[in-house]
């Protein structure tokens, strides 16, 4: 048996709080290697991720985002960075080991991962690494180790906005989260959208392979 992903563990329930906002959903699956593709959008004050996995696994999380934290070119990669991280975690909590394609369409965070594949330890500039609430890693110091450790993973680079169902749904996730978390769409409605939105993306997917396997 493989070693299993330091990241293979069941994602969370759905919560919702005062300081930010989490929805993961299921919806149907495209057969076949599983990609997927993650996104993150930033504000001023807040920061939302969003993701979509070909085996069905979809999500998005937003909160607020303290301007000292870090610098606003580095606060972008380091959201970037916590959308491979959620998304990764909730794909290998159900297919640890197989093969996973990360697509992502920051350079800047795909210049960390792959990296963080040959041992690098170097963090986004003024990223706190130490232990947060309840003794618990930093979130890219998990997704660091999962992506030196983990096999099989692959990262690409993904142009945006140039119609790919995946990104693109990633994409709208996480805007989606941004304006929930501002107050601009009910909470209430994720559970709903998400799942909505991740089928209708899969379904073009699944689609456009087909249509290329007839050519």
């Amino acid at each position: 048996m493989g070693r299993r992903s330091p990241l293979a563990r069941p994602p969370r329930p759905q919560t919702r709080g005062p300081r930010g906002i989490v929805v993961h959903r299921t919806t149907r699956a495209v057969p076949g290697p599983v990609v997927l593709a993650t996104d993150a959008s930033v504000g001023r004050k807040h920061a939302s991720i969003g993701f979509l996995a070909t085996n069905g696994h979809t999500g998005l999380r937003a909160h607020l985002y303290p301007e000292h934290l870090s610098r606003p070119r580095a606060r972008v990669t380091v959201s970037e960075l916590r959308a491979v991280h959620w998304g990764l975690k909730s794909v290998l909590a159900v297919c640890a080991g197989g093969p996973v394609e990360v697509r992502v369409d920051s350079f800047d965070a795909l210049r960390y991962l792959r990296a963080w594949q040959k041992g690098g330890t170097r963090m986004p500039d003024r990223y706190e690494t130490g232990l947060r609430s309840g003794g618990r890693a930093p979130s890219l110091v998990q997704l660091q180790m999962c992506v030196e450790y983990t096999p099989n993973l692959t990262f690409v680079h993904e142009k945006a906005h140039v119609g790919n169902p995946l990104n693109e749904a990633a994409d709208s996730l996480a805007k989606l989260g941004l304006r929930t978390v501002r107050g601009a769409v009910p909470p209430d409605e994720l559970p709903r959208l998400v799942p909505l939105w991740a089928a209708a993306a899969l379904d073009e997917y699944r689609h456009t392979s087909d249509r290329r396997n007839l050519r």
